[in-house]
């Protein structure tokens, strides 16, 4: 939808410095812009750097296996910080969906080191996405909700909108908040979300 509505969209870079027209990136590369929109992207905690384990140098995220184990024998990283090591080229993505996954698999991991036990391996399924977008960047087919933010999904390939994706939304929030704090608290957060 961003690429219909003619908005450029890079990736991958750091931004070092932004003027009232100009964007610099990278050492070599100027972009000139009306609207803006930065997302921060991802990096590692800033004690991170100061560590002597295995790591990116841009963003200082910590490199670890399929069993979250880093260059340090008894360091195991998950989450935003790490970079955990997948079948391909690409590290599992830093995203809530992927820690959620992984969290069992890296508890289980600390208690089998600690008991010289073999580790088991993590691998990421990508179950989808949802996303909340604003009513005017919803597709023409779907209506709007009084008025409320509707939600966009992709699950298993296939996109959707409306108020199936909402609802997904929401009970994929809810989830959460009912592993955390209890099926009570989902059920009381739930329309406000």
């Amino acid at each position: 939808m961003l690429r219909e509505r003619d908005i450029q969209i890079h990736t991958g870079e750091f931004i070092g410095e932004v003027d009232d027209e100009t964007v610099y990136v990278g050492d070599d590369k100027e972009l000139d812009y009306d609207v803006l929109l930065w997302t921060g992207g991802i990096t590692g905690q800033n004690v991170a750097e100061k560590l002597d384990i295995g790591q990116d140098e841009r963003s200082h995220r910590l490199h670890a296996s399929s069993t979250f184990k880093t260059s340090e024998d008894n360091v195991f990283a998950i989450g935003d910080s790490a970079l955990v090591d997948q079948p391909g080229d690409e590290p599992a993505p830093p995203t809530a969906q992927a820690a959620w996954d992984a969290a069992e698999v890296v508890g289980e991991n600390v208690k089998r080191a600690m008991n010289d036990q073999p580790l088991k391996e993590w691998r990421y399924k990508d179950k989808g996405t949802v996303i909340s977008v604003g009513d005017e960047a919803v597709a023409q087919d779907v209506k709007p909700v009084d008025g409320a933010d509707q939600a966009i999904a992709r699950v298993l390939g296939n996109p959707f909108g409306g108020m199936p994706a909402e609802t997904l939304k929401k009970a994929i929030a809810a989830r959460w908040i009912a592993k955390v704090a209890g099926p009570g608290r989902a059920a009381k957060a739930w329309p406000d979300m």
